[in-house]
């Protein structure tokens, strides 16, 4: 497989290589793409989360409740 990365991003790859702080650029990028997936799983699931609360609230008639208070 071959990535292509613009300048900045290829030499600030290179910079954490050459710091010590990867030990190849191929260890950042898997570091960087399993922190990716797993920053997007969690926002899928917190979104879901949201989702059943919103459809929760509605099922419960709270929302009207509150947006549409009686006007006496």
């Amino acid at each position: 497989m071959e990535v292509n990365l613009p300048a900045d991003l290829t030499h600030e790859l290179q910079a954490e290589v050459a710091a010590g702080r990867y030990l190849s650029a191929s260890t950042l990028i898997e570091q960087a793409l399993r922190r990716f997936l797993s920053e997007r799983q969690r926002a899928t699931e917190r979104l879901e989360a949201l989702r059943r609360i919103g459809q929760a609230v509605d099922d419960a008639g709270l929302y009207e409740r509150v947006v549409l208070p009686d006007h006496q």
